[in-house]
């Protein structure tokens, strides 16, 4: 590991949802679309940013190291990477978004090193080290690095929805009417238009994560069987 691991984060700390409005990288309409997915996902705001993508994670990383010493470290260069995972259930990590990431030695103790989609969530902490009985040191753990980590150490990926398809590229959400189709079609192109809905939304399941290859084999002989 590149970066020498600080010491735990002060008591007082603003929410990741204060810190984005505060520094200017998210605008109001967006906290709001993101508290809305937050509401119905149960996913917390940083975790609902980055699936949204208002905000690289290369750009919060810098902010949170910045202000807060809360360091990124690639998952690539972690060692002994999954051999702690059995700390916290699976069940847990998923409800807190987070997963841990090796111990450390600080002051002669050991430490969880817990990689976490939104490290300035005091109360995750807490809990975790209620659940471990170790202190916790907090790491800046992107989405994508997360989901990576559940699809390889647990049974799948985060399951966020509602899912916002994408259709061609172009997003769906601002005018699902016209994404979905002419409603003067006939009824043939709306079958074909179906369908490839269908397979786009299958792709982006697999792209987040939350769609095996297995399950895709399963959907594609559904999709590609006749009525």
């Amino acid at each position: 590991m590149n970066k020498k691991v600080t010491s735990r984060l002060a008591s007082q700390l603003p929410s990741f949802r204060e810190l984005m409005l505060s520094e200017n990288l998210l605008s109001s309409a967006q906290a709001l679309d993101i508290d809305k997915l937050c509401s119905e996902s149960g996913i917390n705001f940083a975790t609902a940013l980055m699936f949204k993508g208002y905000c690289s994670h290369q750009k919060l990383a810098e902010l949170l190291e910045a202000r807060f010493s809360v360091h990124y470290f690639p998952i690539k260069t972690i060692p002994s990477l999954g051999k702690v995972k059995n700390l916290i259930s699976e069940e847990k990590a998923k409800e807190l978004q987070v997963f841990p990431l090796t111990l450390i030695e600080e002051s002669g103790q050991k430490v969880l090193l817990l990689g976490m989609t939104d490290p300035l969530d005091l109360s995750a902490i807490r809990k975790i080290e209620f659940l471990t009985h170790l202190k916790v040191q907090p790491a800046f753990l992107p989405l994508d690095d997360m989901q990576a980590l559940y699809m390889k150490y647990f049974r799948r990926g985060l399951e966020i929805f509602p899912v916002e398809v994408t259709f061609y590229g172009e997003k769906a959400s601002g005018n699902r009417a016209r994404a979905i189709g002419d409603s003067g079609m006939t009824e043939a192109q709306n079958l074909g238009g179906e369908k490839l809905r269908l397979i786009a939304l299958i792709n982006l399941l697999i792209k987040k994560g939350l769609l095996t290859a297995q399950e895709l084999e399963v959907e594609m002989k559904r999709i590609n069987t006749p009525a």
